[in-house]
């Protein structure tokens, strides 16, 4: 709702409100300090009472204040029992100070930039002391103290987003150089996201768009949409194009299939078409904003064309990483969602605006920390990858849109495009996409491999329709590893740090998925095989209470010569990088027998199968502990030690063979649990022991083993 011509009604209460600190654009910082927590409310400088819910309530139809609030409590718990303060909340920090400050010192100035929240405090025979059982605990955080409200002053000069009056470019800039809240209209500013761009093309130079030599020899995408012949085009050289990360769920997606491919390089094909709301809507952007290229998966690949399509996965990387930016849905759980803010009426206007004597007060739409991380679009396993490799993102949430480069991050509802330096205390920006993007720089071994662990563990959270897309919907991310680090995955796990990547476990249960996936052996033939047990790709969580967070041990020494089957089925040796702090396998170890480590095909073995790995080590047999907690539950194994205090029922300790993979300093050992079939091992789980305990293992063995 546009502000009306009179002023805002306001009680005796709402009209003591310090509007002055409000308009002012920057504060001095209180605290010296580098900026890491919000501060507290006892230190706000507003701190105005504005009574109990009922009061406040009561108040509705004379204060145009109270009524807003009183709005936003009837969503709250019908029994809450409570009072209402405003107080100053500090968003932003002007100035971004490093994290070696660690003493107050007078001469480091900075500055906030504020805004006025309204806050319930419960009262205190409502407080709750104590655990809050699982169904009790969101029941629980409605009651305690928490931002009912907030509120920003809208910026003078700024003008509303949607004025059709901002059309050159000098006016554009003259639009972005406010400080302030700014208006939202239903439908989406263009001339803002051109704005945005502009600010990224000419202002933060290479820092927002870096030169990505290493992914200079892989192909641009084979096709793209031509928005303005709206139809398929073959991707000229050197394109710039548009990309767009969404959800297919279960709307009926059209796709590009061999059948239709020479349909679709007609001109104005794509107008006839069933194709869903959210790519026309996409198309509709970038035409309007004076592109004329997009790439969208269910279109510039062809879905039946198991070659194509293999090959254009596995340059995720490189398509979205080269995109100008990429259009992200995060609004919907379909493709029919649409874009809001494209079509008219597709947005609904939620933001509030109160005319009070000095100035405007909108309502912050972004009140939550979580941004779009609750989205579906945010827990889909494909849209990770997209996210991580975008280099800028256009955000459409159900409300308004974001802008997210290497250097800034914008919002419709926010004019601090011209403030340099901020420092978001309260992000008020979607976490799903100012983190987690990689680096374009190679790393050292230590720093790749926590890059790798920490994208894998966040990746390994997302949900999948299909659960052979599992090593799919991370080969972009593969792939951009690989090309930056000079090195080959294999099956999920980095080469250069294979028996690293070995060592990885679930915090949580996992039982084996049997997946198979397609690949193409020696005559081009697609044959499906399983993922093999030793794969992280090869196992899912299953207990839903305790979410399957993978973990890998940074400290790990390899000591085992691998070998792999690749596609041709041929023994490939796989190559490791030695650390500068982990020399190698170094001297022989107590447990390692002499015995030549190249491994040769053997009749006396199990055919080799593509995936399978192929080595010499230590195998013994310790007893374990096994046990579930229900006939629907995996079952739990752990290691079974006589001057331990439990002491289990002696039908759950077990005899399990056990293997080397790797060491573990200091003086530890990784070990696979394995089970056999048809002389071949497969894991099924994973163990740490001290070397001394290992070697007093009976009846140890040094053997070739095939791990399937």
């Amino acid at each position: 709702m546009e502000a009306s011509a009179s002023n805002a009604k306001l009680c005796d209460a709402c009209s003591r409100l310090d509007i002055h600190r409000l308009t002012q654009s920057l504060h001095p910082c209180r605290n010296p300090l580098r900026c890491s927590k919000p501060p507290n409310d006892t230190s706000s400088g507003i701190g105005l009472a504005l009574g109990s819910i009922d009061e406040i309530k009561s108040r509705r139809l004379t204060c145009d204040i109270c009524r807003l609030v009183a709005e936003s409590l009837d969503k709250e718990p019908p029994d809450l029992d409570g009072e209402c303060r405003v107080v100053e909340s500090e968003e932003y920090c002007r100035f971004k100070l490093p994290i070696s400050v660690e003493a107050r010192d007078p001469s480091i100035t900075h500055f906030h930039l504020t805004q006025a929240s309204v806050v319930f405090y419960t009262s205190e025979l409502d407080r709750y002391h104590g655990p809050a059982l699982p169904w009790e605990s969101k029941e629980k955080s409605t009651r305690s103290s928490h931002n009912i409200l907030d509120f920003q002053v809208r910026a003078s000069s700024c003008l509303k987003a949607g004025d059709t009056t901002v059309a050159s470019p000098q006016m554009e800039q003259e639009f972005l150089a406010t400080i302030g809240g700014r208006y939202i209209c239903t439908q989406v500013d263009i001339h803002l996201i051109r704005a945005w761009l502009h600010q990224c093309e000419h202002k933060h130079g290479k820092d927002c768009m870096p030169s990505l030599r290493f992914l200079e020899g892989i192909r641009e995408p084979i096709f793209v949409v031509d928005v303005i012949q709206s139809c398929l085009v073959d991707t000229p050289s050197r394109c710039r194009y548009v990309a767009l990360s969404y959800v297919w769920g279960t709307a009926p997606v059209f796709t590009h299939l061999t059948e239709n491919t020479q349909d679709l390089r007609k001109t104005c094909s794509l107008r006839s078409l069933p194709i869903p709301a959210t790519i026309r809507d996409a198309i509709a952007l970038v035409y309007a904003i004076g592109e004329r290229y997009l790439w969208v998966d269910s279109l510039c690949i062809i879905q039946d064309n198991w070659k194509m399509k293999g090959t254009e996965i596995t340059r995720m990387g490189s398509i979205y990483s080269g995109a100008l930016f990429t259009i992200v849905a995060a609004a919907g759980d379909h493709a029919n969602s649409g874009l809001p803010g494209i079509e008219q009426g597709t947005r609904d206007q939620v933001q509030k605006i109160l005319k009070l004597a000095d100035c405007e007060l909108l309502t912050v739409i972004d009140k939550t920390p979580h941004g779009i991380d609750n989205t579906t679009w945010a827990e889909r396993a494909w849209t990770f990858q997209e996210r991580v490799l975008s280099n800028r993102v256009l955000v459409f949430s159900e409300s308004q849109v974001y802008w997210s480069c290497r250097v800034a991050s914008h919002s419709e509802e926010r004019a601090l495009e011209e403030v340099r330096n901020i420092d978001c205390i309260q992000s008020p920006f979607p976490q799903q996409v100012t983190a987690d993007r990689l680096s374009w720089e190679p790393l050292e071994p230590l720093k790749y491999f926590k890059l790798y662990q920490g994208l894998l563990s966040t990746y390994r959270q997302r949900h999948m329709t299909y659960k052979s897309d599992i090593l799919n919907a991370f080969d972009g991310v593969s792939e951009t590893l690989a090309a930056l680090q000079n090195d080959t995955f294999l099956w999920g796990h980095p080469e250069s740090l294979f028996s690293h990547a070995m060592s990885w476990h679930h915090l949580g249960h996992s039982a084996r998925n049997h997946v198979e996936v397609p690949i193409l052996d020696s005559n081009g033939s697609r044959q499906m095989i399983p993922i093999p047990s030793w794969s992280w790709a090869a196992w899912s969580g299953v207990d839903l209470a305790r979410l399957p967070y993978l973990n890998i041990d940074y400290n790990v020494k390899p000591v085992i010569h691998f070998d792999i089957v690749d596609s041709k089925r041929q023994l490939v040796r796989i190559k490791e990088q030695s650390w500068p702090d982990h020399p190698g396998d170094g001297g022989q170890a107590l447990w390692k027998n002499e015995h030549p480590d190249q491994v040769q095909p053997d009749t006396n073995y199990p055919p080799l199968r593509a995936g399978q790995l192929r080595f010499w080590t230590s195998l013994g047999n310790m007893k374990v502990v096994q046990e579930r907690s229900g006939p629907q539950t995996p079952w739990t194994m752990y290691l079974w030690r006589l001057s331990g205090v439990y002491q289990p029922d002696q039908d759950k300790i077990v005899g399990q063979d056990m293997i080397v993979v790797a060491a573990n300093l200091p003086n530890m050992l990784t070990l696979l649990a394995i089970e056999w079939k048809d002389g071949v091992a497969y894991r099924v789980g994973r163990f740490q022991v001290p070397e001394t305990e290992w070697l007093e293992v009976e009846n140890r063995q040094w053997r070739l083993i095939t791990l399937g």
